[in-house]
């Protein structure tokens, strides 16, 4: 009996996407750029060159993260863990998970004890999010509301009232 109580049995196993992935029209890339251009050459005018770099890779990775497509990657729940992308994430290092919505697409939040990384995030793909919550709940806290901070707020402020498209 003692040794079935360390087996580990595989309890979820399902396929996403890497990431979120936005299909965006020339407008948003022209008003994208036009927006770094006049932020990076106020930078060069007080010449903070390295800020100015800075925003140009900015741009260059919204620009390849907008136009490819994001790859597949499996993620599994264990007795022991979680795993995804070859990272196992033990569930004496999780603290408490949530649901949200990004862009039409169902977010699993998992907050860990670690300083980094202090969040991971699990696109649910086809997987039913009662199914992951009831698996999940055995072993952590299901938090009802999302923590707020500060970057959030302002990330959602700044995108609402700043339109790219």
């Amino acid at each position: 009996m003692a040794e079935e109580h360390f087996e580990e049995k595989v309890l979820l196993e399902w396929e996403a996407p890497e990431r979120i992935f936005v299909k965006r029209g020339k407008k948003y890339f022209h008003n994208l750029f036009a927006i770094l251009f006049i932020l990076a050459a106020i930078a060069i005018f007080f010449r903070e060159i390295l800020l100015a770099l800075v925003l140009g890779a900015v741009g260059f990775l919204q620009y390849a993260l907008g136009t490819t497509l994001p790859g597949k990657t499996k993620h599994r729940i264990t007795t022991h863990c979680i795993n995804t992308h070859g990272h196992e994430y033990p569930w004496e290092e999780l603290k408490d998970f949530w649901f949200s919505e990004t862009s039409g697409e169902t977010v699993l939040n998992i907050d860990t004890k670690r300083y980094y990384p202090g969040r991971l995030f699990f696109l649910l793909g086809d997987v039913e999010k009662a199914k992951v919550a009831s698996v999940l709940k055995r072993f952590i806290l299901l938090r009802k509301r999302p923590p707020e901070d500060l970057l959030g707020k302002w990330s959602s402020e700044v995108s609402r009232r700043i339109k790219l498209e």
